[in-house]
């Protein structure tokens, strides 16, 4: 009887079939998801015009003629960047002006055997960016200077009639970025009384540049908040799980659970919860190698320098891999299986947009749909999470065990202070005469 009325009153509506009933309730269906689509967009949108407007300033590290500092020092300059993170405080900057976290990047760029380390940041966090490495390196000097990516071909085209070509990357993580990699506490020689300068590795390969040959090497960073370790919390409930035992209990039916590790795995819990109690970045790994096509030699940009990474990989932790569907080499068995130097040709042109404009992924969905490209998908660069020592592992101003030390321009003279505690006579007429 119920059903019946309830037929009667569809028919009253003008409902009679099955897709009478669809086009009236698809609608009401659909719009929670245009909302969300729409959300997304108009985010993307002000995000995008939010970051078109920001001032940012290149520096190149200079380095002094000996440097016995080591990443330690360049772990807490990390942790006083860290601690510059913006973030949308309320919905005007998040919806209307679109601000998200600002970016730092670290850079290691060899041109034909002569190498040298940058750093870019937010304009007005000069003073503070300065302020860090003073702290921590008194003889290390920040001169700003043009960005030299201004001198780099710009697009694929200008790169034909320079008759240049690239190859690039990007890092991901082999585990869950909760399995730390070697830091440089894993690199001291307790023998030697010294430690090995990781860094070393990427000198030794820059400074075998030819002439007209680039290789950069590219860290973004983003500031993480502390919520980044909340995803992670169930790694080690679940390594704890792995090691629990069940013993039964004597002259009982219960039982109950132990906890039970080897030394290894004891010692793998510990590098994780170290981890997870450390600030970290969003981190993307980027690089490129641009040359002259008579001598361009993919392999040795690809096999160098992700070879290098592998320094830093450790079996019962985490290590890097190639990030092989951003690489700029495709095959006609990749997916999607058709048209492969056409998508080799897109992969190139995102990949040197993406480091020329120290570009980071789109947060929303809808960022990365509208930012791709049909052969080119924008879902495959992914930040990874990296703590302070981990980002100072992989770039700090490399100490007097580095080799190739002649390959980098260096300060001739030392800074020093003036001696503490020494008297001042006289008043500022007196002192004016001598100004």
């Amino acid at each position: 009887m119920i059903f019946e009325e309830f037929i009667v009153v569809l028919r009253g509506l003008g409902i009679e079939t099955f897709w009478d009933a669809a086009v009236l309730v698809l609608p009401v269906l659909l719009f929670p998801l245009l909302l969300i689509m729409a959300r997304s967009t108009w985010l993307y949108w002000r995000q995008q015009w939010f970051q078109s407007v920001q001032k940012y300033k290149v520096f190149e590290i200079k380095i002094p003629r000996l440097i016995t500092r080591g990443p330690k020092a360049m772990e807490q300059v990390l942790r006083s960047i860290h601690s510059m993170r913006n973030a949308p405080g309320d919905l005007g900057e998040l919806y209307y002006w679109g601000e998200t976290t600002r970016s730092f990047a670290l850079e290691l760029v060899g041109f034909a055997g002569q190498i040298h380390l940058y750093i870019r940041f937010y304009h007005q966090y000069e003073g503070l960016v300065k302020a860090a490495f003073a702290s921590y390196y008194q003889d290390v000097e920040l001169v700003e200077i043009e960005d030299y990516c201004k001198r780099l071909p710009q697009n694929l085209t200008e790169m034909e009639r320079m008759n240049y070509d690239i190859w690039g990357s990007e890092m991901q993580l082999r585990k869950p970025a909760a399995y730390p990699i070697k830091t440089f506490n894993d690199f001291e020689v307790l023998d030697e009384q010294k430690w090995i300068d990781p860094m070393g590795a990427f000198f030794e390969v820059l400074a075998q540049l030819k002439p007209g040959e680039v290789v950069g090497i590219q860290l973004l960073l983003q500031p993480a908040t502390d919520k980044w370790r909340d995803k992670y919390g169930k790694v080690i409930a679940e390594l704890k799980q792995k090691v629990a035992l069940r013993i039964r209990v004597p002259n009982s039916n219960e039982t109950k659970v132990e906890f039970r590790p080897t030394p290894g795995e004891t010692n793998v819990i510990e590098a994780i919860e170290k981890k997870l109690a450390q600030p970290a970045f969003l981190t993307y790994v980027r690089f490129i190698y641009l040359s002259p096509r008579a001598t361009f030699y993919d392999s040795f940009a690809r096999r160098g320098i992700t070879g290098s990474f592998n320094q830093y990989a450790a079996l019962d932790l985490n290590g890097f891999k190639q990030n092989l569907k951003v690489s700029t080499r495709t095959k006609v068995w990749n997916f999607p299986f058709v048209f492969p130097g056409l998508r080799n040709i897109i992969r190139k042109q995102r990949l040197l947009d993406s480091y020329l404009t120290r570009d980071t992924q789109p947060e929303t969905f809808m960022g990365r749909l509208i930012s791709s490209h049909l052969l080119n998908w924008n879902f495959h660069s992914k930040a990874i999470e990296l703590t302070v020592d981990e980002v100072a592992t992989l770039f700090h101003p490399p100490s007097d065990v580095v080799l190739t030390a002649p390959h980098i321009e260096r300060i001739e003279s030392r800074k020093g202070a003036p001696q503490s505690g020494l008297e001042i006579f006289g008043n500022e007429e007196e002192i004016s005469e001598f100004s």
